[in-house]
């Protein structure tokens, strides 16, 4: 049985495959602010999942018993076995003070948006009922080039930690 089929690393490839898709997508509409920012957006929350997805493939690999894993459970979990988990260890650090630290915040900041200014109508009489939601760029979006190295990084670490998850 492939790896792919054992431990379900088809929905982290998944994910992985649409980031850079997205990443293509943004880089190819630059005229279109709106369009690009929607496709950056989709970016992070691709990598984002792909992170997730390569949790649950730790999980299976590991066999242990947690339906929404994230990094302190399969580590709990992991020290109920009396294990520790070398990609575990990997994860935490880059969370701190890697690029997955700053995945997590373009992430926070695609969840939550940043406080609003206040809409203003349009001055044309025949608009007064329209009113300007966007004001400006996200300014806190990364661009195309930080989301292509973030997705180079996570493909890189993922490959590199799956090289290493060897059947016992």
């Amino acid at each position: 049985m492939s790896r792919v089929a054992r431990y379900h690393a088809d929905r982290t490839n998944q994910k992985l495959y649409f980031a850079r898709l997205g990443c293509v997508q943004a880089e190819t509409l630059c005229d279109n602010i709106q369009q690009a920012q929607g496709h950056k957006e989709a970016v992070v929350f691709h990598l984002q999942g792909a992170v997730l997805a390569f949790l649950q493939e730790l999980v299976r690999y590991y066999r242990l018993p947690d339906i929404q894993p994230t990094l302190q459970s399969i580590e709990q979990k992991m020290a109920e076995k009396g294990q520790v988990s070398p990609e575990i260890s990997v994860l935490k650090q880059l969370s701190k003070d890697g690029f997955l630290a700053e995945l997590n915040h373009a992430y926070r900041m695609c969840q939550y948006s940043p406080e609003p200014t206040q809409p203003q109508a349009e001055q044309d009489t025949s608009s007064h009922l329209i009113i300007k939601v966007t004001q400006g760029p996200q300014s806190w979006l990364p661009d195309t080039t930080i989301l292509r190295d973030w997705y180079q990084q996570l493909m890189h670490l993922i490959n590199g930690f799956r090289d290493e998850m060897v059947e016992f």
